[in-house]
């Protein structure tokens, strides 16, 4: 699992988290690079300046590079796509289209 902040600013969606191995009793934080290309992850994803957060219960990682890893969001509710999309809508000069909304996620851990 990966808990993440999302980042304001800049174009689609980027933030700052850690990496969790879920299958432990207690929560263990791992390095980036224990992830694979094609590993399949849950997201707890944080909102700036909120309280509440949105889960993503299923995610393909796409990449990993160094400290920086790259999620395809696959399980996404239809509440939190809209919040997905008027995160990116409001810090961003662009409205994504429905088919690019919380596709990706890049994410610094």
């Amino acid at each position: 699992g990966i808990d993440c902040m999302l980042s304001k600013g800049g174009k689609g969606l980027k933030g700052d988290g850690c990496v969790y191995d879920l299958s432990s009793l207690l929560p263990v934080i791992l390095t980036p690079t224990r992830l694979r290309p094609g590993d399949y992850v849950k997201l707890r994803l944080w909102f700036p300046d909120e309280d509440t957060f949105s889960v993503i219960e299923l995610a393909e990682v796409q990449w990993v590079k160094n400290e920086w890893i790259q999620i395809e969001l696959l399980l996404v509710s239809v509440k939190d796509q809209t919040r997905l999309r008027q995160f990116v809508a409001a810090d961003g000069n662009h409205t994504p289209t429905l088919s690019s909304i919380g596709q990706q996620i890049m994410i610094r851990a």
